[in-house]
């Protein structure tokens, strides 16, 4: 082999390479090696003197294992002999640290706390929103065993040795000091010959979806009138005009959607209260570790990573004013134990407290519970049941009340016209249609469909066939490839592979070109060559299935427009 055959050999191979003369110098490398440059952060190296490298001898005395001290560069290193004068040292270095370059890539990029530690709890890796959400920087405990961190201070009771001792994911939530909550997960990393390497502890600050929770509002705060016709609201808004003035507890009860919130945010609207605080607290998207120090607050020092001065609870927030307890159903039955001698001997006592605090708060509770469930002692504590239900309010489904389905339609209709720049109106066949839907998603399900009618219809009049193609996209179980297409008026025939080219043996015979002779509406026009193509389609298949599938419509809609007289058989 001569010299340069064997630089054409390292620049075609994939690990970096680099050969230096029996003096030190560099004689030739590949194009790889500029990896090894930029984890060494240098720009070039002249000399193999200018790097420490520790070497192990193998069988071969021309063949040994080398390390750059302090760094995780290992590789092999040739000795490549032309003649006894003419010696040359090829380097070969693995290629892991470029994955693991890469890996630090990647986790720079996310959005959550990452850090990659060793078997021995060694922090190996640190991205860098740790340097925002941590109490301590990267520079400062990258290389540490995570047991210098606790013995420093900088932590106490980690996840990382819990999951090193286990050997197993752990999950654990940590309140810090300035009342950030971070959400930890830790992976053990097993080899595929079952050997622990050590982990990935991420971490997320579900702070944010807590404050979400607790929405504390003041005179500001947001009123919304429920809109209504029925007889059974105008009902429930009589009971609401008399009994917000009062103190006394009210207990809201109805499916997901029919708007209790905003029967509530209606009472404190009306309340004596008004000028004060509206806490309102979903139940449900608090943590179940957390639910206990977001409701009553707690001292210094109360547990682990509790916030040096304290905190104040939603509970003591709302003193003075109103406290919402959305999904109050979905508390753990020992917390509503704690919350039924809160209302009982209005004050709360702080988690580590001795002494409690006297709180004045007027308490609003909703839930989707049945009845059947808020009888049921495993799901809802019956005293603290009697002692909400002072005036208890049941919301009727939008399907109990037809009369509404209308009136909240075409709010949303002008609502969302406003937004999107459209006017968009209902037929008395699409009105006819609303009508008739069953709503079990109740006036959110018919928000959301009036929202996307607004959105995708390509026509300002909504017709019966269009709004029925909006309602299936909303059932997931109904949704087809073409309903996208068909609601905005693109019913695309695609061909065996999957073109949207026009398959000549299945032309429609005698459909040939539209003759136009006057000026027509539209809407018009399109109801019109619609007929005519279900016509001819009905003609040359024999079946509704098969025609309604040539024209790329629910054989449903065929169905309906015969039985309307719109097609004559």
């Amino acid at each position: 082999m001569d010299f340069l055959m064997l630089k054409k050999l390292i620049s075609n191979i994939d690990n970096p390479a680099i050969i230096f003369s029996r003096k030190g110098d560099i004689v030739c490398k590949n194009k790889q090696f500029e990896h090894v440059y930029e984890y060494l952060d240098v720009d070039e190296l002249e000399s193999l003197n200018q790097v420490k490298i520790t070497k192990t001898n193998t069988d071969n005395p021309d063949v040994k294992f080398f390390n750059l001290t302090e760094t995780h560069l290992n590789g092999v290193e040739f000795i490549i002999r032309f003649s006894e004068e003419e010696k040359y040292s090829l380097y070969v270095f693995e290629r892991t640290f470029i994955l693991d370059e890469l890996i630090s890539n990647v986790i720079e990029h996310i959005d959550e706390i990452v850090v990659v530690f060793d078997e021995n709890g060694i922090l190996r890796k640190m991205n860098g929103i740790c340097d925002e959400l941590l109490p301590f920087k990267r520079e400062d405990v990258l290389g540490k065993n995570i047991l210098e961190l606790v013995k420093d201070g900088k932590v106490e009771n980690p996840v990382i040795t819990e999951m090193i001792e286990k050997k197993k994911k752990v999950y654990r939530d940590i309140v810090y000091s300035d009342g950030r909550v971070i959400s930890y997960t830790a992976v053990p990393i097993i080899d595929k010959d079952g050997i622990f390497k050590g982990g990935v502890l991420t971490g997320r600050d579900v702070s944010r979806l807590i404050n979400l929770a607790r929405k504390v509002n003041t005179q500001e705060h947001d009123v919304k009138e429920y809109i209504s016709e029925s007889p059974q609201l105008k009902r429930i808004k009589s009971i609401i005009d008399r009994v917000a003035p009062s103190d006394a507890p009210v207990f809201i009860v109805g499916e997901s959607g029919v708007g209790k919130e905003i029967i509530a945010n209606s009472i404190w609207n009306q309340s004596n209260r008004r000028d004060k605080n509206f806490v309102a607290i979903n139940c449900a998207s608090i943590p179940y570790d957390l639910i206990e120090s977001e409701l009553f607050g707690y001292e210094k020092g109360s547990f682990t990573g509790a916030k040096k001065d304290g905190k104040i609870g939603l509970i003591e927030a709302a003193d003075g004013g109103t406290l919402f307890l959305d999904e109050i159903g979905e508390l753990p039955l020992e917390t509503q134990k704690k919350l039924l001698r809160v209302i009982q001997e209005n004050a709360i006592l702080r988690i580590g407290a001795v002494k409690p605090k006297k709180v004045d708060v007027r308490y609003i509770c909703a839930t989707n519970k049945t009845k059947q469930e808020l009888k049921d002692p495993k799901v809802f504590r019956q005293d603290l049941y009697y002692r909400l239900n002072v005036i208890p309010l049941l919301i009727p489904p939008l399907r109990e009340r037809k009369e509404d389905i209308l009136v909240i339609g075409n709010y949303y209709i002008d609502l969302f016209n406003k937004r999107y720049n459209r006017k968009i109106k209902l037929t008395s066949e699409a009105e006819k249609i609303l009508m008739k839907n069953k709503w079990e998603g109740n006036v959110r399900e018919l928000k959301n469909v009036i929202e996307r009618l607004v959105i995708l219809s390509p026509h300002e009049n909504i017709y019966a066939e269009q709004l029925e193609r909006i309602l299936t996209l909303g059932n997931i179980d109904q949704i087809e490839d073409k309903d996208i297409d068909s609601i905005l008026g693109e019913d695309i025939d695609y061909n065996e592979n999957g073109n949207n080219e026009v398959n000549e043996t299945e032309e429609l015979e005698g459909v040939q070109g539209i003759i136009v002779n006057d000026i027509v509406n539209i809407d018009e026009a399109h109801r019109i060559v619609e007929q005519e193509i279900l016509k001819k389609a009905l003609e040359k298949y024999g079946n509704i299935t098969n025609a309604a599938k040539a024209v790329g419509i629910n054989p449903s809609t065929v169905y309906r427009k015969i039985k309307r007289g719109h097609i004559k058989l």
